[in-house]
């Protein structure tokens, strides 16, 4: 109890040492300063008048009194009014006229005024600026020297006034108190003003390395950002400019030649795998640059799964069809999920197209939706038994990394898909992952939030799942 009272006074002091002197937010350091000497000179005098009083030094003391009240009205016009510069040239001309009378009239060099000398320096080497400290410095030197040599030359203009040795004696040894303490308090001061100036300019410092850090690491990304962008551009462009050429060649053909009913057939059909097969590599590159431009925002309502797959089915089956793959439903009917539509539908396209491009002739691809009412969220797996990838394929397959791939039957891909499934999947609040055996398939399951009544239910932060750390419905 007492160290809280203790320490609720010293608060209380703190507090109000700091409105006299200026807190330093609303104060210049030069006017704070001035009111701190202000305030030092203030109780220096008002423990020296009374002593000399005591002392019978009357003339000594009634001229502290005056510069008591000086010093009051100084400090006033300092703490508020600004005049802080002003007021400290007057104090430094007062206290050398004071201490000149001093001299003369408190024992010369047997008293104390050669300390006080010695004190005002300090202070006014403190506390100034440095253009006036040679100022100062050269009148310290001149004063106390010419009153020694006017002391030493004319004796009898120095005035002793002491009643007697012990008063003398009293008269010092309350001075160097007074000066020690006062020298304390001005060296504190000081210091704990360039503990505080040292302290915020480390503090500024480490700011600007932290800012000077976070910008690097910026500049870092932006240039794996561009690189990225550029060899991506540089793939497209030749994976787009490839089936083109073969697009126009076979028209071309068609065109001026007269070909076999068969070989018309087959070559039309080549034309519209080609021709699909570009266009879905411009859809996934035309909502991959409308994210990176416009940003992707999701607008989230409810959406039938069974509904979306069937409109991607009506336009994948041909591909099904040529290389005569059986797409088998497993779907569960009347289960909405919180989703944009229009986004639900890129993933579960670039899934299909994928179990398609990598599912060699006659395979399977089974498309199941399943609802996991107690977790309150559904799970769409799209799995074929195609060529399958390695672990370390798995791993690396939704990191976006652009390269040429091909599938069963030469189908052109450069990695585009699975990368924009994952940024989506991210966006509504879902999760992703794949399975893979080499030689015997690949699983890749998405979960989203069950819709229920405008709420959302499932995985509240976006995560993606590396294999076997989900398992895969089916």
């Amino acid at each position: 109890m007492k160290s809280k009272h203790r320490r609720s006074f010293l608060a209380l002091l703190r507090e109000c040492w700091l409105d006299l002197v200026g807190k330093p937010g609303a104060l210049p350091r030069e006017n704070r300063s001035f009111n701190v000497v202000s305030l030092y000179m203030i109780a220096l005098l008002a423990i020296l008048i009374p002593l000399d009083f005591y002392l019978g030094l009357q003339d000594i003391a009634i001229a502290l009194v005056v510069t008591e009240a000086m010093l009051i009205t100084m400090f006033s016009l300092s703490r508020y009014r600004g005049l802080h510069r002003a007021g400290l040239h007057v104090y430094a001309i007062y206290s050398y006229l004071l201490l000149i009378v001093t001299y003369r009239y408190n024992g010369g060099s047997t008293g104390p005024a050669l300390y006080f000398f010695l004190l005002t320096y300090q202070l006014l080497i403190a506390f100034t600026s440095s253009r006036l400290q040679w100022v100062w410095t050269v009148l310290h030197l001149l004063l106390p020297v010419s009153l020694l040599l006017m002391e030493y030359i004319h004796p009898a203009v120095i005035i002793d006034v002491y009643d007697s040795r012990s008063a003398r004696f009293a008269d010092l040894m309350t001075s160097v108190p007074i000066i020690v303490i006062c020298t304390l308090a001005a060296t504190s001061y000081l210091r704990k003003g360039y503990e505080r100036e040292r302290a915020a300019a480390e503090a500024h410092a480490k700011q600007i390395q932290q800012q000077n850090e976070r910008i690097r690491l910026q500049n870092e990304l932006l240039t794996k950002a561009n690189r990225e962008k550029i060899e991506l551009i540089s793939i497209l462009g030749h994976d787009l400019r490839n089936p083109l050429s073969a697009i126009i060649g076979s028209l071309e053909i068609l065109t001026k030649e007269d070909l076999p009913p068969d070989v018309t057939k087959k070559l039309k059909e080549d034309l519209l795998g080609a021709a699909h097969n570009t266009a879905d590599l411009l859809n996934n590159l035309l909502a991959w640059v409308s994210g990176q431009i416009k940003g992707i925002r999701p607008l989230l309502t409810w959406v039938e799964p069974d509904m979306v797959i069937d409109r991607i089915l009506a336009v994948q089956r041909f591909m099904a069809e040529k290389k005569g793959i059986a797409i088998c439903l497993n779907i569960e009917k009347d289960i909405k999920v919180l989703s944009d539509a229009e986004m639900l539908e890129v993933i579960i396209r670039n899934l299909i197209n994928n179990a398609l491009k990598f599912t060699p002739q006659n395979g399977t691809i089974t498309v199941s939706v399943m609802a996991d009412r107690a977790n309150k969220q559904c799970t769409i797996s799209v799995r074929d038994d195609g060529v399958g990838m390695t672990d370390e394929d798995v791993k690396d397959i939704f990191n976006g990394h652009i390269q040429s791939t091909y599938g069963t039957e030469s189908e052109k891909g450069v990695g585009l898909g699975l990368f924009l499934c994952r940024e989506l999947t991210l966006r509504l609040n879902g999760k992703i992952w794949a399975e893979s055996e080499l030689g015997k398939g690949s699983a890749f399951s998405l979960a989203l939030p069950l819709y229920d009544n405008g709420k959302a239910h499932g995985p509240s932060t976006p995560h993606w799942f590396e294999r076997n750390e989900v398992p895969v419905s089916s």
